[in-house]
């Protein structure tokens, strides 16, 4: 993505982002800088956080990306462009389609296990399907001027994406591309002066297609039947309503929802949700720009969408040739169908910097030609005549800087994995000499820290001393630049646990658990350090409220089993085991 700024602002001079527009953006990204400074954690909300990482650095390639769009895609000489970006979507929805098929049948070319859920090249299987959708809304409109490989490439690039959409199981992409195939079919049939009657049965005809399509695919199907992420996500957003009342102004800070949201979850959400995979982002864009930036950031967000509403409409009035009308309606719809889908999603740089540049194209205009020939101040003028310059020099500067993060950042990525593996293979010296050359080349980044004492935690419940005293290092160590992660204290209270500090493990577990009393993890681990410091009376109730809170965890059972063996409960403890067997034999 900085590559592809780095040669739009390099590339010939074209159309630009109207003015009222831009104002209102750059204002927009001056209230997400002061909700930044105002976090509770200012640092790493200003880097991003992992696994989105949508600090500076992401949010502002958002910005340019938009920028280069209106440059590109943008003004009336934009047609030849157009057809040069669809021919680059057809080819790489190819070996996306690719691996797609390949993880729908089990197999992953990319790594990840067998339970996960396929994510292709994005990583993330509603990505993976959003990004299917645009590709294959933006190849729906023919074009005049196709003929031979590109008629076909463009066809194979149409199937490839919805077929992509899919396999991914998306509902949220599976909505989307519905939407857009069944405008594309109603505007076909009033091409061809269909009736009234007949129109709505060719609409039903491509519906009841479209469904069988799905669910053809056995994946597919059976997400869609399933509702277990329905009532989860209804929850979420029940939840984030709760943290946002409490954050109406300034919200918590872009990067500060997964420290955040732990205060307001309930036992209804241990329950039914568990506290596995914490939550980085409330699964609505709405949601996700009030918990950032308040409502003052959800209102600059809406007066955008809609000033840029309103200067598309104006390019789609001003736009004389037929065909690039047709690409500005049906992109223009694709990004619709991407945020509908986005009030269950979330941003990230795979989806949302394309869409950037597909918005950018829809509202960049042609340069006033009637201003360059008035007569205007000498400071005007010479600003005018060095201003493609500036925008350039600046752009240069701007990719240097992100390249000098991303590259050192990217070459981080073989220490961290080798680390990770070295720690789960039982070799802790190895696997934190990795890690420190993964820190030392990501310093800015909290979460190589947090990641290394994760990795450290496991091994260390099984008795690895080693483990446990490197995990309470770099635990600590993340507490310093996130003191209210969560994460960080849970793998720091296993450090101490395993490393013998019993008494900092209770009294830390104490505190984690008034910031989050309904953690289930948190009382299994505060159950532990209990027994170890000889309250087995505080430590029963603690794995008995672990396991209420979570009533398909076997882990509180296997505990309160050896527990109730050490005690001389024998009955008790069969009948713990047995609880334990029943729930993961």
């Amino acid at each position: 993505m900085i590559l592809a700024v780095l040669f739009g602002v390099l590339s010939p001079s074209g159309a630009r982002v109207p003015r009222l527009l831009g104002v209102l953006v750059f204002s927009l990204a001056l209230w997400v800088l002061l909700a930044m400074s105002l976090s509770g954690n200012p640092w790493p909300s200003l880097v991003g956080r992992w696994p989105r990482y949508e600090g500076l650095l992401t949010l502002g390639l958002y910005l340019a990306i938009f920028v280069v769009g209106a440059k590109l895609l943008g003004g009336s000489g934009s047609l030849p462009r157009w057809r040069v970006l669809r021919l680059s979507l057809a080819a790489v929805s190819l070996p996306l389609l690719v691996v797609s098929v390949l993880e729908s049948i089990g197999l992953r070319p990319l790594g990840g296990g067998l339970d996960d859920r396929p994510g292709a090249t994005l990583g993330n299987a509603t990505d993976q399907g959003l990004v299917g959708l645009i590709i294959a809304g933006v190849l729906s409109s023919q074009s005049s001027a196709e003929e031979g490989w590109q008629m076909w490439l463009r066809r194979a690039g149409l199937a490839a994406g919805a077929s992509v959409a899919i396999l991914s199981g998306s509902r949220a992409a599976l909505f989307g591309l519905a939407m857009v195939s069944l405008y594309v079919a109603i505007l076909w049939m009033r091409s061809r002066n269909w009736s009234g009657f007949r129109t709505v049965l060719g609409a039903g005809a491509v519906t009841a297609g479209f469904a069988v399509a799905v669910f053809i695919v056995p994946a597919t199907r059976e997400r869609l039947l399933s509702a277990g992420t329905v009532d989860g996500r209804l929850l979420l957003w029940d939840r984030s309503l709760a943290l946002i009342a409490d954050h109406p102004l300034f919200g918590v800070g872009p990067s500060s929802f997964v420290d955040a949201l732990p205060a307001y979850l309930n036992d209804d959400w241990a329950r039914r949700v568990g506290d596995t995979f914490p939550t980085d982002s409330p699964h609505n864009w709405i949601l996700q720009a009030l918990a950032a930036g308040g409502f003052p950031l959800l209102l600059l967000a809406l007066t955008c969408a809609g000033t840029a509403v309103w200067f598309v409409r104006k390019r789609l009035v001003e736009t004389q040739d037929p065909e690039l009308k047709r690409y500005l309606v049906i992109t223009g719809v694709a990004v619709l169908a991407y945020w509908i889908a986005l009030l269950t999603h979330f941003t990230s740089i795979g989806t949302t910097a394309l869409v950037a540049l597909l918005c950018g194209g829809l509202v960049g205009r042609d340069s006033d030609p009637v201003a360059s020939t008035m007569v205007r101040p000498q400071a005007v003028a010479s600003l005018s005549t060095f201003g493609p310059l500036l925008q350039r020099v600046g752009g240069i500067i701007f990719a240097c800087v992100c390249l000098a993060v991303a590259i050192p950042a990217t070459l981080a990525e073989w220490p961290m994995s080798a680390g990770a593996q070295a720690a789960r293979t039982g070799d802790p010296e190895g696997a934190d000499k990795a890690f420190q050359l993964s820190h030392s080349l990501r310093p800015w980044d909290s979460d190589t820290a947090l990641l290394a004492a994760q990795a450290f935690a496991g091994p260390a419940t099984t008795g690895d001393r080693l483990s446990a005293q490197h995990a309470v290092e770099w635990a600590r160590l993340v507490r310093e630049a996130t003191p209210h992660s969560q994460e960080a204290g849970l793998a720091l209270a296993v450090g101490y646990i395993y490393n013998g500090d019993l008494d900092d493990a209770k009294e830390l577990l104490d505190e984690l658990l008034a910031e989050a009393p309904s953690s289930t993890s948190l009382f299994v681990q505060r159950g532990v350090a209990n027994f170890g410091l000889g309250r087995t009376s505080e430590s029963i109730d603690d794995l008995q409220r672990a396991a209420t809170l979570d009533p398909t965890l076997d882990t509180p059972w296997r505990i309160l089993s050896a527990i109730y063996q050490r005690t001389g409960d024998a009955g008790a403890a069969q009948a713990a085991m047995e609880r334990a067997e029943a729930l993961s034999p």
